[in-house]
């Protein structure tokens, strides 16, 4: 569902999203009073903003070097800026990796210094969330974005195509270990995560065999 346009990139809400908010306010209507209720939402919502303003930067980075984005999707983990092309320049890639959490970076030199000064909880709760996001992605958990400075960095030695696949091992075995460890400790967002890294490492898979077979034909 597309909720908003901003720099002339559609920001759309996937259905699991709605369902999550719809569930967790009908539960703490259930289980909290209407304040409580209240509060949490104002909370969701900043954080949606930042999930959306991480999204915004690698957009943003990718416009930089002529990339467009088709639309920034929003799910309940976080959210995705679908890019045209991967670049397979690796400074290009590095940098558009690197955007996101950036963002969550000026955001925590934003909301630290306010939630000091003035004492509002919130604001502080808010830089430690925007810190954990920006951290969390750079896991090198392939596509993610430490996943993808991985294989910016290893492209340079040993080209785009084994960088590539080596990112995409290593990001196997961190879906595995999300899914291993939500189950173990009743994650169900960590499942999420995993089973997600699972089916995009699917999908990049495929994208990667036809640049191989691209590449074997141009060079037949």
């Amino acid at each position: 569902m597309r909720i908003a346009t901003i720099a002339q990139i559609p920001i759309r809400l996937h259905w699991s999203f709605l369902a999550l908010v719809v569930g967790y306010t009908a539960f703490s209507a259930w289980t909290t009073d209407l304040q409580t209720v209240g509060e949490s939402l104002l909370m969701g919502l900043a954080l949606f903003g930042s999930v959306v303003l991480h999204e915004l930067g690698h957009a943003m980075a990718a416009r930089y070097f002529g990339i467009r984005t088709r639309h920034i999707t929003l799910f309940p983990f976080g959210g995705i800026a679908a890019i045209e092309q991967i670049p397979q320049n690796p400074t290009q890639e590095f940098v558009i990796a690197v955007a996101g959490p950036l963002v969550n970076g000026m955001l925590v030199l934003l909301f630290l210094p306010f939630a000091l000064i003035t004492g509002w909880w919130t604001l502080g709760l808010l830089a430690v969330l925007n810190a954990i996001m920006g951290l969390f992605n750079l896991i090198p958990a392939y596509p993610m974005d430490g996943g993808r400075v991985l294989r910016a960095m290893l492209s340079v030695p040993f080209g785009y195509i084994r960088a590539s696949l080596a990112a995409m091992a290593i990001g196997r075995l961190f879906a595995l270990l999300f899914v291993v460890g939500g189950v173990a400790t009743w994650t169900p967002s960590l499942i999420l995560i995993g089973a997600f890294l699972f089916v995009a490492i699917g999908v990049e898979r495929r994208r990667l065999s036809y640049d191989i077979e691209l590449q074997e034909a141009m060079t037949a």
